[in-house]
């Protein structure tokens, strides 16, 4: 009776779901121009220590006025202002600035692109650097001769940011 040497490191089982493609798209950066209101917002909501929702309401937000007092926000949506919500961001407002300090919004949405915000900055920002790291891997030398040893190509949706 014959028998069949298993294949060396390879699996008998059958590929499950081959790779038929690339990755989702590499999104260019957005181009955002903070003004100097937008630049102190971002100072205020990084020193606060928001997180979650708050946060995101408070980086969603287009800042139309802020002063040493106050400042006046247009939410994307009115839906998430919950006193809980409005009470934490102020909270937080409170600790940096002072108890007289008081955070209001307008009773508009804006709708979230013709309006500079604190979380277009960071995702632009965010954007910019993958693409950033997806350049410097390429034209790292080992890659290259890997790519070249190997004749492959580079799938830039799969460089990833390593895991510490």
């Amino acid at each position: 009776m014959c028998r069949r040497r298993s294949p060396a490191g390879e699996s008998i089982e059958p590929v499950r779901r081959p790779h038929t493609g690339r990755g989702p798209a590499i999104l260019p950066p957005i181009e955002v121009h903070p003004d100097e209101l937008l630049s102190n917002w971002r100072k205020l909501v990084c020193a606060s220590g928001l997180t979650a929702l708050p946060r995101e309401v408070a980086a969603g937000s287009v800042v139309l006025e802020l002063t040493d007092d106050h400042v006046l926000l247009r939410a994307r949506s009115r839906m998430l202002l919950t006193p809980d919500v409005v009470h934490l961001i102020e909270a937080a407002m409170k600790r940096l600035k002072g108890e007289h300090f008081q955070v209001k919004f307008d009773e508009q949405e804006h709708d979230g692109k013709s309006h500079a915000t604190l979380s277009l900055w960071e995702e632009s920002e965010r954007r910019a650097a993958r693409l950033a790291m997806i350049e410097a891997f390429k034209s790292d030398p080992f890659v290259q001769e890997c790519l070249r040893v190997l004749d492959g190509e580079l799938d830039e949706t799969s460089v990833r940011k390593a895991d510490n």
